[in-house]
């Protein structure tokens, strides 16, 4: 049994952005916990792979988190949604060596990072950041590529215009309608309200044979 060196540099990612911000704005202590129950999210699978994908969502994550409450203590409420955002990567379906997809989930973090640490007020971005991080883990690169465009963009103007942080929703909402291919449309409607697992099993057995 070993530890894989990615989900242990996945913790030091957590810890490395979240105690330089606490050292800096003391206020943000209680950050800390959530930090630590990210770290116990990531250690459940600390013997399992999280490849580079997971480790460069987990870092932006807390890299943007942690620039905010850095500034602002009152930004460190951003720290849970953080803790969110680290469980839904860490297990989702996203393969180890999806780096657009890791780049895909962190971006939003960033962006909501940089514009919390101008206006502490913006921290509820990081609601529909961690919404946007866990659609483009378990989703694929057209999804990615439009989180990263969507969030670039929008943190453009929300740094610059202060008010605009509802351009978040948007930049969610056009990453979750992003598609990779067409969508599978159900055909018919299968009655099964009835069926039995034996039912289930037999019908399996019979298409493999």
């Amino acid at each position: 049994m070993t530890i894989k060196a990615s989900s242990l540099l996945s913790i030091l990612a957590v810890w490395g952005s979240a105690v330089p911000a606490v050292a800096l704005e003391p206020g943000a202590w209680w950050a800390l916990i959530f930090a630590a129950l990210a770290t116990g999210a990531i250690g459940v699978s600390a013997m399992r792979r999280l490849g580079l994908s997971r480790l460069v969502a987990i870092g932006g994550t807390w890299a943007g988190a942690s620039a905010a409450f850095a500034a602002d203590s009152d930004a460190a409420w951003m720290s849970v949604f953080a803790f969110l955002a680290t469980g839904a990567i860490v297990y989702s379906a996203m393969r180890r060596d999806a780096i657009l997809q890791g780049i895909g989930a962190a971006v939003p973090w960033i962006a909501a990072g940089v514009t919390a640490h101008e206006d502490a007020d913006a921290a509820w971005t990081s609601i529909f950041a961690f919404l946007t991080a866990g659609a483009v883990a378990n989703g694929g690169p057209v999804r990615a590529v439009v989180a990263i465009g969507a969030w670039a963009a929008a943190a453009v103007v929300m740094v610059s215009q202060e008010g605009w942080y509802w351009l978040s929703v948007v930049a969610f909402i056009a990453t979750l309608a992003a598609m990779d291919g067409r969508p599978r449309i159900p055909r018919r409607l299968e009655w099964d309200l009835f069926e039995r697992d034996d039912d289930v099993v037999e019908g399996h057995s019979k298409r493999v044979n």
